[in-house]
C-alpha cells in the first residue's frame, strides 16, 4: 500500500484532480472551517429537512464515547442522506467528534464540477476521500484507504462509511447488499478506533418530498436511526489483514447492522400484534 503522502493524482481526470485538491485543503488546513460550516449551517438544515421524523435509538452505546475518541460508523445505505442524518444524531444526541470524513464514490462528487459544489455546500467538503470503480484508478483507491487510516490515527476523528459500497435500490429496507472487503480492512487496520453499527430506514432521495413530510405528517413518515453496540474485531486482527480476513470483518459489520434491522422488525411486528389484540378486544 502506498504511503498516504504519495498521491497517485495522475490517475485522476482534470476535473477530479481539481475537486480533490480543494477537498484536501478542507481536510487539512481548512478543516476547522469545514467543521464550523457543518455545525452552524448543516446541522440545522438537516433537522429542518427531517428532524421531526427522526426516531433515534441505541444512544446508550455511544454514552462512553467522547469527542477525543476515534470512531468508525458503519451503516446500511438506502438514500443519499443516510450519513447526514446519522451524523446529526451523533452530534446532537451524543458527544462524538465533529471532525468528520465521509468517503464517497468519485462519480459525480469528484468527476463533475457540480459535484464539488454540492460537496462544499452540503458537507463542507467532508465527503472525502473519493473512491472509484474504475480499475485504472485502483492505486488511488489504495491511497484513499490508507489516507482514512492515517486520519483515524489522529484523536477526535469520526469516519462514516457504508459496508455495502453503494446504495441498495431494492424495495425491501431489510435486505442488504454484500459487504465490501475495503470496509473490513479499514476496521481491522484502525485498531484504536471504535466501530459502531447503525441501521437506518425511512428516507427517499427526494429532499423536497422529505422536507414536506417533515412539516406536514412527521408521525406518518418516521425515519428510524438505530445505533448498536461496538463491533469486536480483535480476534480477526490477530489473523492479519489478508483479503479473506478483510471480508470476514466486513461481513461482521454487515451482520451487526442486519441484527439491528431484525430487532426493529421484530418490535414492529410485536407492536402490530398488540394493536390488533387491543382493537379486537374493544370491538
Amino acid at each position: 500500500m502506498p504511503e498516504a503522502n504519495r498521491k497517485p493524482l495522475a490517475e485522476l481526470t482534470l476535473v477530479e484532480r481539481c475537486n480533490f485538491i480543494i477537498a484536501e485543503w478542507f481536510a487539512g488546513p481548512f478543516k476547522p472551517l469545514s467543521m464550523m460550516w457543518n455545525r452552524v449551517v448543516m446541522l440545522p438544515f438537516i433537522w429542518f429537512c427531517g428532524g421531526r421524523r427522526y426516531r433515534v435509538n441505541g444512544l446508550e452505546h455511544l454514552a462512553d464515547l467522547t469527542p477525543d475518541d476515534r470512531v468508525v460508523i458503519v451503516s446500511n445505505h438506502r438514500s443519499f442522506f443516510d450519513l447526514f442524518v446519522i451524523m446529526w444524531a451523533a452530534h446532537t444526541q451524543a458527544n462524538l467528534s465533529r471532525r468528520v470524513f465521509f468517503p464517497v464514490r468519485a462519480r459525480f462528487f469528484y468527476s463533475h464540477m457540480l459535484g464539488g459544489v454540492v460537496n462544499l455546500f452540503l458537507a463542507g467538503m467532508s465527503m472525502f476521500p473519493p473512491f472509484s470503480r474504475d480499475r485504472s484508478k485502483m492505486e488511488f483507491n489504495r491511497w484513499a484507504l490508507e489516507r482514512l487510516v492515517q486520519e483515524l490515527e489522529r484523536s477526535g476523528t469520526l469516519v462514516g462509511i457504508h459496508p455495502e459500497g453503494t446504495r441498495n435500490k431494492t424495495d425491501d429496507p431489510f435486505a442488504f447488499l454484500p459487504a465490501q472487503p475495503g470496509v473490513g480492512k479499514l476496521a481491522l487496520v484502525s485498531s484504536i478506533a471504535t466501530v459502531v453499527p447503525v441501521f437506518i430506514m425511512g428516507m427517499s432521495n427526494d429532499l423536497l418530498k422529505e422536507t414536506i413530510r417533515n412539516w406536514t405528517a412527521p408521525n406518518d413518515w418516521p425515519i428510524e436511526v438505530r445505533f448498536g453496540a461496538p463491533i469486536e474485531l480483535d480476534d480477526l486482527r490477530e489473523k492479519g489483514t489478508r483479503l479473506t480476513i478483510q471480508k470476514r470483518a466486513a461481513d461482521r459489520c454487515m451482520d451487526s447492522i442486519r441484527a439491528l434491522a431484525t430487532k426493529y422488525q421484530e418490535e414492529q411486528d410485536e407492536n402490530a400484534t398488540v394493536l390488533q389484540q387491543v382493537e379486537g378486544s374493544s370491538s
